[in-house]
């Protein structure tokens, strides 16, 4: 006579189990089409760091978010963040773009969210932004604060994700 109890999983559907949560709790992270990050060494961002970020764009009619991820030190000295970014677009013209990132609210409160030793914070540089010309495109970010070099900058991270919108 059998005296298990009715939940009781012999251990192939345990591990199945396991799998299929394991993918379910995967699969609810976001999904990018372009994401690469760069550790910065010493946590110390200078002039000639500069960051670059290859993008090869095959749908011109899709729209996409350009997302910059940073993270910093809780001891950051500075309520915001200038960096410029430039744009390579296939063709070979060149765009630039001077960016003020704010860090931090004027009463001091971090922007994004801090645990421990970091502080992640997400930059929406462009929504909804659409590529006119197929192939690669090159996103450069480089420092461009009065102090070189600029301390606390720990890691910065580029993600293009598609919107599922077409323009």
């Amino acid at each position: 006579m059998d005296h298990r109890p009715s939940t009781y999983l012999p251990i192939e559907g345990l591990t199945f189990m396991a799998i299929l949560l394991s993918l379910l709790l995967t699969s609810c992270g976001e999904d990018f089409y372009y994401e690469q990050s760069y550790d910065i060494p010493n946590a110390e961002w200078t002039y000639k760091d500069t960051l670059n970020f290859d993008v090869d764009i095959q749908d011109t009619l899709s729209t996409y978010n350009l997302i910059i991820d940073i993270e910093h030190s809780p001891e950051y000295a500075y309520q915001n963040n200038y960096m410029y970014i430039h744009t390579k677009m296939p063709d070979g013209q060149r765009l630039g773009k001077k960016l003020s990132i704010d860090f931090a609210e004027k009463n001091g409160k971090w922007n994004g969210k801090c645990s421990g030793k970091t502080c992640k914070l997400r930059v929406y540089i462009q929504q909804n932004a659409y590529f006119n010309q197929i192939g690669k495109y090159q996103f450069t970010l480089e420092q461009y604060m009065r102090m070189n070099p600029l301390p606390g900058i720990q890691k910065l991270s580029m993600r293009v994700q598609k919107t599922g919108d077409s323009r």
